[in-house]
């Protein structure tokens, strides 16, 4: 018997790295139209960053993407605060900061 559930299993992966360093949970989801005008990216950008595990994405029945509303305004921060467009170098580079040793 398997530790956890299928759907648990599937709850813990939908989770981004973002989401995850920052501790948000428990907001909205959004459509990808929506979440790129939070971030001021492209839905591709997004598509791709979620494919990589880097921000946190679930699909609707119908296979559309919905992105984490938080986790969008962390990145929206994140890239104002450094003076940059977001980007998935600005977030690798970000996640390699949180987690280097003694950080």
């Amino acid at each position: 018997m398997p530790l956890v559930s299928a759907e648990e299993q599937r709850q813990r992966e939908r989770w981004g790295w973002i989401a995850v360093v920052h501790c948000e949970s428990g907001g909205p989801w959004v459509n990808a139209t929506r979440a790129a005008q939070v971030c001021g990216v492209s839905t591709g950008n997004l598509r791709r960053w979620a494919e990589r595990g880097v921000i946190s994405v679930i699909r609707d029945p119908g296979h559309h993407r919905h992105y984490y509303l938080p986790e969008m305004g962390v990145i929206a921060l994140l890239a104002a605060a450094r003076g940059e467009p977001a980007s998935l170098t600005m977030l690798t580079n970000h996640l390699a900061v949180v987690f280097a040793p003694g950080a």
